[in-house]
């Protein structure tokens, strides 16, 4: 990869197209806060990161897995937690309450929430303007 001739603004279409920013967007983080990351880490960290997004979660981003006694599973961010229910963001959209008499196991996920295989279909260049626009979202 040519890492020099990526461009910030293609970059940025390639962070929507992969919806990038539902998760790491304002209003609804269920992912890291991405400004300044391109400083904080290395390039190969922040790539590491986002093609192995499961080899090292960060506790405040650890999803909970709950499985209910009807053999449902549920797995998201915990955003209320009381001895009579759970609710879990299981996407930027969707909560799920799920009451303590339904609940069989709670568990800490092993799986990041950020998919495996995002980048996947990206060409090189893309991925050049993918961290080309990384770049610019300093604190």
């Amino acid at each position: 990869i040519d890492w020099n001739k990526g461009e910030a603004k293609s970059g940025e279409l390639v962070f929507q197209k992969k919806s990038c920013f539902r998760c790491h967007g304002d209003q609804r983080r269920l992912g890291p806060d991405l400004t300044g990351a391109a400083q904080r880490f290395s390039r190969d960290d922040l790539f590491t990161a986002i093609i192995e997004p499961s080899k090292d979660i960060a506790p405040a981003f650890r999803a909970t897995t709950v499985i209910t006694t009807s053999g449902k599973v549920h797995s998201g961010m915990e955003i209320y937690t009381s001895p009579q229910l759970i609710l879990l963001q299981t996407t930027p959209d969707i909560t799920v309450r799920i009451s303590s008499e339904e609940m069989q196991v709670v568990q800490p996920s092993t799986v990041s929430w950020m998919p495996s295989g995002l980048i996947d279909d990206l060409n090189d260049a893309e991925i050049a303007h993918l961290y080309a626009y990384l770049k610019t979202l300093k604190k």
